[in-house]
């Protein structure tokens, strides 16, 4: 008799099983994905990667793994993914859909203590989101992705996800296994009926026999498939010594399966399959159920409908501001000293400094020349640059890097590092309690062990922890934005909520420069003010914008030279001629005190000399707001002005400074140890708000932004802060009222597990619902806080 071998068809890319379905000559593919991947390895000579992915001393994981993301060495397809790449660092951020619990923040957020190569690594949970920074000459971003995989948290990096102007939707299956558990489980009630309805024993030892196996039988496929996420999380989770959330409920469903395997096979019962195939479905229901929650109430994080920020683009020979979201491919645009680049590009004028500390936290200026390529986020330290956009701006991926951990403060986010810190033990207790309550029912009544070990193990569940500060901050994030705030990050809401003192500047803070400007001094023109023009266009000041909108029309003349000392002024070369641009001491000349409500810009062109002068009024509504906070706060003066209005201003303050240099302001707040709130000027004030507990930069017209400031206020809503804060402050009550329902949730389902009247059933029901009432409340309140604003 002749036998017939049948061979398993697997994908050639993946390694997964697959029919014949899809083919290319000589090899099968389990999905269009696979096969368009494999042909572009193949036009790109990088066929080797399947042969070198057999070798016999890697995992079969390794190995699948190797083939999936075999096309991350070519090089036009990483050039896509990266967001940043020099000779050392690359950064790239990856859509990871395995991301679902604080477990999975803490070991994606401490990636650096696994691989030394990864140097940064920070997690958008709601996003499900990592922005990693390696150095690539120690890791390759193909191995970085596998190292990712081997951990549980495969990326999601599909073709269409390299199209920069597409939303990315993770791919998944889990629709396909909620049906197979809801199949299984429903049959298994049916089998499982006449045990429980049979109360006169009328069903024969052969009957039961038959349903026990068929139970058996359905409690395979929800074991090994509808199931099998959790026993793969739990035990890479396991593996990297990260107790997640998933090692308990796999416990739970391990402990259920082999209890019904052992009484079917022994026929000593029939086994709990019905409540196994339930709870796996309830599981994946409520998963289903709180991702598509969390789409509906999720906000944007990087607030990109609420950062007004402009650049200065050149269209037929002409400057004109236009807004971010208008730029696109091709555009030409004007980078000055100390302000960002907007989006990946080439260099077509100008010689470039640029600082990258925004991308990779390191603040070495990296030289370019024209035709060589610059990435978003760089900072130009120099002369004026003409910059040819490569890329469509991402405005989300820009205001993200405000919010790089180069620029976080210690004493921030202390919320979030406490709920790091329940979350790293919070698994490691349930099973200590699960322990605990088989022991007790040992002793007590053994015949509840079962269903009261795995209810302890599935009920608690540390996601609400997880949630509620991502949501709560970032509806409060939103409302403050539409108010004219905004924020560096969401956590900054946090250290609002906590000021009790509050330190203002006073020109450009409490005051406009709207009421006059003149000018003092010898005459400028021709050459001479084309050069100065041409200097102050290209400072970042805020008087130096002010003074150049009021100069005449002149040619722009090209700058070899540029050097800005921050709250001091600037010396540039300009066609040949020297132009130094500040205070009086910068440009070592002797003056008298200002005038009240007066500042003074001294220039020198050459051998010409003379002043602007800029008069200014305080903002209508300012002394009112001032009463406000004096009830409140502790309220300090640090003017870089005279003393001439100190009477006017004492009864508003606390205390007065005058006279104060930037790096007074920056000492007085360096030994203070209150809570402060600074409020500044972005440019001038930029020590003394990076050292303040919070920073608010005041600006009129919000066209860059500073890494020093915690947040921009725009000089319009200057007059709101006391709603600012007071709306912070409840924000906070809204998050510890949460915490709270949270925490009541977890000892009141762990008291009703351990005492054995809560089934693992229910338990899988109540597990996804404390997740998405904490999400709602804290949604509904931060809305209604957000009404009653003002």
């Amino acid at each position: 008799m002749e036998t017939l071998y049948s061979e398993e068809i697997v994908c050639h890319h993946c390694g997964d099983s697959c029919d014949d379905s899809i083919q290319n000559v000589n090899f099968s593919f389990c999905c269009f994905g696979c096969k368009a991947v494999y042909e572009l390895l193949d036009q790109s000579n990088l066929n080797q990667y399947y042969s070198e992915t057999s070798l016999e001393n890697k995992s079969l994981s390794e190995i699948k793994a190797e083939r999936k993301y075999a096309f991350l060495d070519n090089e036009d397809i990483k050039k896509q993914l990266l967001r940043f790449k020099n000779e050392e660092l690359s950064v790239v951020k990856l859509l990871l859909p395995g991301i679902h619990c604080s477990s999975c923040i803490y070991l994606l957020e401490h990636l650096p203590r696994l691989e030394n190569a990864a140097i940064r690594s920070e997690v958008n949970f709601v996003k499900r989101e990592v922005i990693i920074t390696f150095d690539h000459r120690q890791k390759s971003l193909k191995n970085l992705a596998i190292l990712l995989s081997q951990l549980g948290y495969p990326p999601d990096i599909s073709l269409d996800s390299l199209d920069k102007t597409k939303n990315q939707v993770s791919k998944s299956n889990i629709g396909t296994k909620i049906a197979v558990a809801g199949f299984c489980f429903g049959n298994a009630m049916l089998m499982s009926m006449p045990e429980y309805l049979d109360q006169n024993f009328l069903l024969t030892d052969d009957f039961k026999a038959v349903f026990s196996w068929v139970n058996f039988a359905l409690a395979l496929p929800v074991m090994l498939y509808s199931g099998s996420d959790y026993f793969k999380k739990a035990w890479k989770g396991i593996r990297y010594r990260n107790l997640n959330i998933d090692v308990p409920i796999a416990i739970g469903i391990f402990t259920l399966f082999m209890r019904s395997a052992y009484e079917i096979i022994s026929s000593t019962g029939m086994g709990y399959v019905d409540s196994l195939s339930g709870l796996v479905f309830f599981l994946l229901i409520g998963k289903w159920y709180q991702s598509k929650t969390y789409q509906a109430l999720s906000f944007d994080r990087d607030f990109t409908s609420y950062f007004p920020v402009s650049v200065t683009c050149k269209v037929d020979n002409e400057e004109i501001q236009r807004p971010l979201k208008e730029l696109k491919k091709g555009d030409q645009v004007i980078i000055h000293n100390d302000e960002l680049i907007p989006a990946d590009g080439l260099l077509k004028v100008g010689r470039g400094n640029v600082d990258y500390s925004f991308v990779t936290g390191e603040s070495k200026p990296e030289g370019r020349e024209p035709g060589q390529q610059v990435y978003a986020g760089g900072r130009q330290k120099g002369g004026e640059l003409v910059v040819e956009l490569t890329e469509t701006v991402n405005n989300s991926e820009l205001t993200s890097l405000w919010n790089s951990q180069s620029f976080n403060k210690s004493n921030q986010a202390d919320l979030h590092t406490w709920v790091d810190k329940i979350s790293k033990y919070f698994t490691a207790t349930i099973i200590i309690l699960a322990i605990y309550t088989a022991f007790f029912w040992w002793l007590n009544d053994p015949s509840l062990i079962w269903n009261s070990v795995t209810a302890v193990l599935i009920v608690a569940c540390p996601c609400a922890l997880a949630l509620v500060l991502p949501f709560a901050y970032g509806h409060a994030m939103r409302k403050l934005g539409k108010e004219g705030l905004y924020l560096k990050n969401a956590e900054v809401i946090e250290s609002l909520a906590k000021v009790n003192s509050i330190v203002f500047d006073k020109t450009g803070t409490l005051t406009t420069t709207e009421a006059g400007f003149g000018y003092t001094g010898d005459v400028i023109k021709g050459r001479e003010m084309a050069c100065l023009k041409s200097a102050i266009g290209n400072s970042a000041h805020p008087l130096s914008r002010l003074i150049h909108n009021e100069l005449p029309v002149c040619m722009k003349l090209p700058i070899s030279s540029f050097i800005e000392e921050t709250g001091k002024g600037f010396t540039a070369e300009v066609n040949g001629l020297q132009v130094k641009v500040g205070s009086a001491e910068y440009l070592q000349i002797s003056t008298e005190n200002s005038t009240i409500n007066q500042s003074n810009v001294f220039v020198s062109v050459a051998d010409r000399m003379g002043h602007f002068t800029i008069k200014s009024a305080y903002r209508k509504g300012i002394f009112d707001m001032l009463k406000s906070l004096k009830s409140k706060y502790l309220l300090t003066l640090l003017s870089g002005d005279n003393d001439a209005e100190r009477q006017k201003l004492a009864s508003y303050f606390d205390e007065s400074y005058f006279k104060q240099k930037p790096m007074d302001k920056l000492e007085y707040l360096r030994y203070d140890n209150l809570n402060q709130l600074m409020v500044g000027d972005g440019l001038n004030d930029a020590g003394a708000l990076k050292e303040a507990s919070v920073g608010i930069a005041i600006s009129e017209d919000i066209h860059q932004f500073s890494p020093a400031c915690d947040a921009i206020l725009s000089a319009d809503k200057a007059t709101s802060l006391p709603a600012i804060l007071g709306f912070s402050k409840r924000v906070m009550w809204v998050v510890f009222f949460a915490f709270g329902i949270s925490f009541l949730y977890n000892i009141v389902g762990l008291s009703f597990a351990m005492s054995g009247r809560l089934t693992p059933l229910i338990s899988a029901i109540l597990m996804p619902i404390s997740s998405v009432t904490v999400v709602g409340f804290v949604t509904l309140m931060v809305a209604w806080l957000g009404k009653r604003f003002n």
